[in-house]
């Protein structure tokens, strides 16, 4: 069994360290286990929860804290190394957060509001909170005032700025939904991002184009984890709008016949994958 967090909840005003509101006391709770289950969907390769948290230990003063221990919703599943990549992606993203970045890996939108809520009540009924994971993990992630300010900051900034597209070069990893033609007979690749499950189109150009030519007539491909690389078109910080993919390098090979067993050198007819593309357009 992974170890336990401790959750530390200190009140603020006249009332004292141990005297939170309940709102804000069982808000805080509420909102921290629900971003580690948001968390655990966005990692999985399931998109499930297979883990539940309970309460195993509560102390009331200095100030009051809780102990929270991850078990299996199944008895018959071990959960220990899923809760601890769980924990370790919510202190790193916690922490990225605090400097300054509003879209850390894994953090959906869902977990987003749920870190902001834990940081909002911190400003606005509690002193601070303190999340004492284990110290293999990560050690102890501290809410405070500072914190919440820097995270409000960072979240206003990027929505006096509006979406700022921009462009990279890099890969992303996920799982095959279908590969098909558009109506300019580009080979399309959509994929459910590995993160959060969102699906993601990708035109393929160059190695990519006849990658994907033989993965469009099988439908065993279906399903499959890939890594796509290309340049990644992105809406605004950390939202992927298209990916221009120029290979395709496929991750999970479970009863899949090898890349360069089904690609046939001779698809295009001798041309380039850009007079290919030209002819298919010329045909439609």
């Amino acid at each position: 069994m992974a170890k336990p967090i401790r959750v530390t909840i200190k009140g603020a005003g006249e009332a004292g360290d141990n005297a939170p509101t309940v709102d804000d006391l069982l808000g805080q709770v509420r909102d921290f286990v629900e971003l580690l289950q948001g968390v655990e969907k966005a990692v999985s390769d399931d998109h499930t929860n297979q883990i539940v948290w309970r309460v195993t230990d509560a102390e009331r003063e200095n100030p009051i804290s809780f102990e929270l221990t991850p078990y299996p919703t199944n008895p018959a599943i071990f959960v220990g190394a899923r809760a601890e990549e769980v924990e370790r992606v919510a202190i790193e993203g916690l922490v990225a957060l605090r400097n300054g970045d509003t879209r850390p890996p894994f953090f959906t939108d869902e977990v987003l509001n749920r870190a902001r809520k834990l940081h909002s009540r911190v400003r606005n009924g509690l002193a601070d909170t303190v999340l004492n994971f284990d110290d293999q993990i990560g050690g102890a992630v501290m809410i405070d005032t500072p914190a919440a300010l820097a995270i409000e900051k960072a979240f206003d900034l990027a929505a006096s700025g509006g979406p700022k597209p921009y462009r990279e070069i890099g890969s992303i990893e996920g799982f095959v939904a279908r590969a098909e033609l558009d109506g300019y007979g580009r080979a399309i690749l959509r994929f459910r991002a590995r993160i959060d499950g969102t699906e993601i189109k990708a035109v393929a150009t160059g190695a990519a184009f006849q990658q994907l030519e033989s993965m469009r007539l099988s439908e065993v491909w279906h399903g499959v984890r890939v890594r796509v690389y290309g340049s990644i078109n992105y809406k605004d910080l950390g939202v992927v709008d298209t990916v221009t993919a120029t290979g395709i390098e496929v991750l999970d090979r479970t009863d899949l016949p090898d890349m360069d067993a089904i690609v046939d050198p001779n698809f295009t007819g001798g041309l380039s994958a850009e007079e290919f593309l030209a002819e298919q357009r010329r045909d439609h």
